[in-house]
């Protein structure tokens, strides 16, 4: 697909997509098995943490501890093969693009959304390289992009949810001086 046909629904008559992004798969599918990993030991912590023996008292502790063990591993698999099925949709629906005016986001699972950003409304960007990111070795990071009414801001470091975010794309810093040469030449032709 080209970006005019990804983007063909928000484009506007003058506008042109310059360049067009996907997600690097491995980095997306990555992130949510860690983020799996993180919860499921944090089911089990809480599992065995909720356990009260008394509740159970006809039942010998290993019992009840393969009862927990087995209904958390149940939950888990479920959690993770629900998420797989969303991501995967997601992941195949997420397109990042910049034209000569904006950026774009599109993504969705149920049905397709598009996020813009004018130029002129851009206030600040941060890149964001993660450990996870170095660990893949695949060279990838976030773009977050900030305006007034969606300010990067974070504590200690880290960034608060934003929605104008290129995520887990290769390259980070390329594609944001890629990006930043496009915003300098529109604010040359204006002036």
């Amino acid at each position: 697909m080209t970006g005019n046909e990804v983007f063909a629904d928000v484009l506007e008559k003058d506008e042109k997509i310059i360049k067009m992004y996907k997600p690097d798969k491995k980095k997306f599918y990555w992130s949510v098995r860690w983020l799996i990993f993180i919860s499921a030991v944090w089911f089990y912590f809480l599992a065995f943490m909720a356990f009260d023996p008394e509740v159970f008292p006809t039942l010998s502790r290993l019992a009840v501890v393969g009862i927990i063990l087995g209904a958390v591993t149940v939950a888990i698999f479920l959690t993770g093969l629900i998420t797989r099925i969303f991501t995967s949709i997601y992941q195949k629906n997420r397109y990042y693009a910049y034209t000569n005016k904006r950026i774009l986001i599109r993504s969705g699972v149920f049905g397709i959304d598009y996020k813009s950003l004018e130029y002129k409304s851009l206030t600040a960007t941060i890149v964001k390289v993660s450990l996870l990111d170095k660990l893949i070795k695949h060279k990838t990071g976030s773009i977050i992009f900030g305006s007034p009414s969606s300010p990067v801001s974070g504590v200690f470091g880290q960034v608060t949810v934003n929605p104008y975010r290129f995520a887990h794309i290769v390259d980070p810093y390329v594609t944001l001086r890629e990006i930043k040469e496009v915003i300098d030449k529109a604010e040359v032709k204006k002036g």
